[in-house]
C-alpha cells in the first residue's frame, strides 16, 4: 500500500510494464528458436531498469526493520502479527511507524505485506489504527490516498487474503478488492472494521445484530445482553474520556478515535470482539488525571506490592481497585474496567479477556465448567500505542454439555 500515484510515478510504472512485456516476448521467441528483433526502446528501457535496481540495492535496513532511501520509506509487517506470543512484532511495527512520523513524513511510504503468514483480528485492528496515523498526518483531508501495490501485497495464502478482504481492511482504506478470493474459503464470519469518535449506540446495536445472527447466547439472556452493552459502552467511554485528555495533541491522531471489529469462527464456535484506540495508554492516563497526586499514588501501590509493572496496573483496574479518575469520581469511572471481566464471566462459557496498554499485557481466562480463573501477565520491551481490549467467547464447550 502506498500513497497516490503522481504523473511521474505513473511514467515509471508504464516503463516497468513495457520492460516486462519486452522481456517476456524475448524469452518466448528465444525458446521457440526464433531470432528476436529488439525494439528501438530496448536499450533505453534496459538502462532505466538497471538504474532502478541500483537504487533498490542502496536501500538500507535501519535498526527497527523499515527501509529508507532519499524519497521513500518501506515499513514491513512481520510474518506473525498478533497480541499473543508474537506481540513484540507489534511493538517493532509501532517503532517503525513512529520513526516515519518523526523523521521522514515528507517521504512517500509503502507498507510491505508480503511476509504475513499469521495475523489476528486484534493485530489487523492495530494495523489499521497505525496506518491511519500516517494518512491523517500526511493528508488530513479525510481521504486515504492509498493504492494496492502487488509487489508489497499479500502472498498467495488464500486464508490471509480472505481475512483481509472480509474484515474490510482494503475497503477501510478506499481500495477496491485487489484480488479474487476462493468461494471455498467462506466458512467464517466477520464484523467488518468500524470506527467512531463518540459513544455510538447505533454501532453497538450493529455489533449485537452481527452476533445474534450467528449465535444465540446474548439474545436468550437479558443479563448477558446487559453485561455486553455495559462492557462495550465502558470501552467507548474510556476512549473518549481518558485516552484523549483535553490537552491531547499528537501528530496523526484524531481526538476520541476508536475502532472495533469481530469474528465468529463457525468451525470452532468461537466469538471474538476486539476494541482499540490509539490514545495515551493507562499509565499516562492515570498520571494526567491524578496530577500532582500521581507520584504518591504510584509509590503507595509499589510499597504495598500491588503494582510493579503496567500489567499489574491493568490487573488492579480490572479488579476495580483503581480509583484513578478524580475528575470522574462521581460517575464510578475508576471501577469501569471491572465490567470487561464481568461480561467475560457472565456468558457462562469458557472465555478470555486480553488487555494491552503501555508496556503491560494482561490476560484473564475463565473455565466455565470448573468455574476457575487464571491470569497471565507480561511486560513488553517497549510500549504499544494506546489500548487494545479483546474478548474471546468459546461456545463449543457449552454446546457439548447441552
Amino acid at each position: 500500500m502506498a500513497n497516490i500515484m503522481t504523473p511521474h510515478k505513473q511514467l515509471r510504472m508504464s516503463r516497468r510494464k513495457e520492460w516486462k512485456r519486452v522481456k517476456k516476448l524475448e524469452r518466448i521467441e528465444i525458446e521457440k528458436g526464433i531470432h528476436y528483433q529488439k525494439p528501438k526502446s530496448y536499450q533505453k528501457l534496459k538502462k532505466y531498469e538497471q538504474r532502478k535496481r541500483r537504487k533498490l540495492s542502496q536501500l538500507h535496513l535501519n535498526g527497527n526493520g523499515s527501509f529508507h532511501n532519499h524519497n521513500r520509506t518501506i515499513i514491513t509487517i512481520e510474518k506473525n502479527f498478533n497480541f499473543e506470543e508474537d506481540i513484540e512484532n507489534i511493538v517493532k511495527f509501532t517503532k517503525d511507524i513512529d520513526d516515519y512520523l518523526s523523521l521522514s513524513l515528507n517521504k512517500s511510504f509503502s507498507i510491505d505485506h508480503k511476509k504475513i503468514q499469521n495475523i489476528s483480528i486484534g493485530g489487523l485492528l492495530y494495523l489499521v489504527g497505525q496506518i491511519s496515523k500516517i494518512t491523517t498526518a500526511k493528508f488530513n483531508d479525510g481521504k486515504h490516498h492509498l493504492k494496492y501495490n502487488r509487489r508489497m501485497g499479500l502472498s498467495d495464502d488464500e486464508r490471509i487474503k480472505y481475512l483481509f478482504n472480509e474484515i474490510g481492511y482494503w475497503q477501510y482504506f478506499g481500495i477496491k478488492n485487489p484480488y479474487r478470493v476462493m468461494d471455498t474459503m467462506k466458512d467464517t464470519y466477520f464484523l467488518s472494521i468500524e470506527t467512531s469518535q463518540k459513544s455510538d449506540f447505533d454501532l453497538l446495536n450493529k455489533i449485537k445484530s452481527f452476533i445474534n445472527e450467528r449465535v444465540d447466547f446474548i439474545k436468550q439472556d437479558y443479563g448477558i445482553e446487559y453485561q455486553f452493552d455495559d462492557a462495550i459502552k465502558e470501552a467507548m467511554g474510556n476512549s473518549i474520556e481518558h485516552a484523549y485528555h483535553e490537552d491531547f495533541s499528537e501528530v496523526g491522531k484524531r481526538k476520541g478515535k476508536w475502532w472495533i471489529c469481530g469474528h465468529y469462527d463457525k468451525k470452532r464456535e468461537s466469538l471474538e470482539i476486539a476494541f482499540y484506540d490509539y490514545g495515551i495508554g493507562i499509565r499516562e492516563s492515570i498520571n494526567y488525571n491524578l496530577g500532582e497526586e500521581a507520584d504518591k499514588f504510584f509509590l503507595d501501590l509499589f510499597k504495598e506490592k500491588i503494582i510493579t509493572s503496567d500489567a499489574d496496573l491493568i490487573e488492579t483496574a480490572i479488579e476495580g481497585d483503581l480509583a484513578k479518575y478524580k475528575r470522574y469520581k462521581d460517575y464510578d469511572r475508576g471501577k469501569g474496567f471491572k465490567r470487561f471481566k464481568k461480561f467475560a464471566k457472565v456468558s457462562a462459557n469458557n472465555c478470555e479477556l486480553t488487555i494491552v496498554s503501555s508496556k503491560g499485557w494482561y490476560k484473564f481466562c475463565y473455565n466455565a465448567q470448573t468455574e476457575t480463573e487464571k491470569v497471565k501477565k507480561k511486560t513488553l520491551s517497549s510500549p504499544i500505542d494506546g489500548m487494545l481490549i479483546k474478548w474471546v467467547i468459546n461456545l463449543s464447550e457449552r454446546n457439548e454439555d447441552g
